[in-house]
Order: structure tokens, then C-alpha cells, then sequence
């Protein structure tokens, strides 16, 4: 479809930018890091065969990814930016936890439990990428319990939180668990694929993730919630209503303003370039 055609152009403007050079430019690490989170996302919209799947015609994109993230894992400076190479190897460990975990799925026709499983078509063992995974399990064991000098303690602790994560998926083949609480009850997600659209739309929405949950019926089918069990433990009064989910409400402005602050900073980059000796208007 064309959908599919956009999809798979995108996917493959964000491996090309994901690479330490393109069209002949250094990328920066930023850039690099921001270029696996888009992959990370749409790789959530495409089938497990198409991200890990091996079949002697068609190769998994991810598994055609597995050397750059493998490189992005140790890039452990990036020209003197510590903390931009903290975003470059996370968002790397996250397109690993992807890509393995849709590797298991394709061995789990049977629903057998995961750590339990012994592994047939969802294995790594005895193919072609055996080696590099196994490299790539020993760099996360690594990052997840780093504790360089080259690193402040915020972002060491940083690494630590999330590598962990990524370990028990990659290492030792446990599903995530992000759990969503919201008024009257909770939503348990238990997929990487869940959690990347998750962070993606609550990044999107900040202070509105939790009333767009409970009355969006699109959010309600992404994350599987029901909406009228949402509904039902729905006990804001009207002036609650009024107050939180109003056009006029504190948290509506508060989004306004930040968007305008936004929009601000874009057009005095745009037109950086037209002001005198650099100095911002």
C-alpha cells in the first residue's frame, strides 16, 4: 500500500542518518539518536517478520541494523559529548530490545512461556547473528553497570536505570512492564513496542497524556484499554471537568504557552542567518 511505501522510505532515510557519516558529513550524535527513536517508532507499525525475520528471501531490516547499533553501543565519547552519546547508545539499546524481542515472537507460535521457551525459528543460536548478538548482550551487561569517570553522576545513573531494562529483554529474554495509572485504575504494558509508543505520545502530549487516555478512542485501541471501563471510573465533577479538560483550563494554556515559546525559538533559528554579527533580535 502506500502507506507501506512512506513507511519503509522513511525507515530508510532513518538508517542512513543514523550512520556516523552521510552524504559525506559527519551526523552528530543528536541527530544519530533522534534517527533511531524515529526507527524505533515506526518499527513498532510493521510486522516482527519484517524487523527480525530471516525466511532466505527477505532479511529483517533490524537485523540488517545490527552492526550500526552494535558501533552506536561503544561510541563512547562522540567528540568530547558524553551526554549526547548517552542519548545515541540508549536509543540504540532500545532498537536492540525491538529487534530481539521480535526475533522471540517469531519463536513463540505455541505461546509457550518466553524464558522458558527452548528457541526454534525466534532464536539467535546457530544463525549468522549469533556473534554480534552476543557482543552486543555483553556491551549492555557493560553499560548497565558502567561507572566511568568520563560521565557525571546523573547521567551514570541515567545509563544504569536503562540499560537494565534493555538487559533483561536482550540478556535475559524477560518482557518489559511499564505500568499507566491513571484516574480509577491502571494499564499494564508488557512490549517494547508498547512502551515506544507510549513515551511517544506522553512526550507528545505532556500534561494532556491523561485526559486524551481516558476520551480518545484512538489512544483507547493503541494501548488496549477500554474505553467505557475508562468511563465508568470517570468521577470528576464538573468543575473538575471544567478546570482540567477545558480549552481555558491552566494545563490548556500552559500548553499554548509552551507551543508559542516553541514556535519563537524556530523562527529565530530560520532567521538566524539575517541578523547582524549573530546577535539574537
Amino acid at each position: 500500500t502506500t502507506d507501506d511505501v512512506k513507511t519503509e522510505s522513511v525507515l530508510d532515510l532513518c538508517e542512513k542518518v543514523a550512520s556516523p557519516e552521510y552524504r559525506n558529513h559527519p551526523v552528530p550524535p543528536t541527530l544519530r539518536a533522534t534517527a533511531l527513536d524515529c526507527w524505533a517508532l515506526l518499527s513498532t507499525t510493521i510486522h516482527d517478520l519484517y524487523i527480525s525475520g530471516n525466511d532466505g528471501i527477505h532479511i529483517g531490516r533490524g537485523l540488517l541494523m545490527l552492526p550500526l547499533l552494535r558501533d552506536a553501543l561503544y561510541d563512547d565519547d562522540a567528540g568530547g559529548a558524553g551526554g549526547l552519546s548517552l542519548n545515541l547508545r540508549a536509543a540504540a539499546g532500545e532498537c536492540v530490545a525491538i529487534i530481539h524481542e521480535s526475533r522471540l515472537k517469531l519463536g513463540d507460535q505455541d505461546g509457550e512461556n518466553v524464558t522458558e521457551r527452548k528457541f526454534s525459528q525466534g532464536s539467535w543460536d546457530n544463525s549468522e547473528y549469533e556473534d554480534i548478538i552476543s557482543e552486543i548482550q555483553q556491551r549492555i551487561a557493560e553499560l548497565s553497570n558502567q561507572s566511568g569517570h568520563h560521565l557525571s553522576k546523573k547521567a551514570k545513573k541515567e545509563q544504569r536505570a536503562a540499560f537494565r531494562e534493555f538487559q533483561a529483554t536482550i540478556v535475559d529474554d524477560e518482557e518489559p512492564e511499564e505500568t499507566v495509572a491513571f484516574r480509577g485504575g491502571t494499564i499494564t504494558l508488557t512490549s517494547w513496542k508498547e512502551i515506544v509508543q507510549l513515551n511517544f505520545v506522553r512526550h507528545c502530549l505532556q500534561g494532556g497524556f491523561q485526559t486524551q487516555l481516558m476520551t480518545n478512542p484512538t489512544l483507547q485501541t493503541v494501548f488496549g484499554a477500554d474505553g467505557q471501563v475508562l468511563g465508568s471510573h470517570d468521577t470528576m465533577s464538573q468543575l473538575e471537568k471544567r478546570l482540567l479538560m477545558s480549552k481555558t483550563s491552566g494545563a490548556s494554556k500552559a500548553a499554548y504557552q509552551d507551543m508559542a515559546k516553541k514556535r519563537r525559538v524556530r523562527n529565530n533559528v530560520k532567521n538566524h542567518f539575517l541578523i547582524a554579527d549573530g546577535q539574537d533580535i
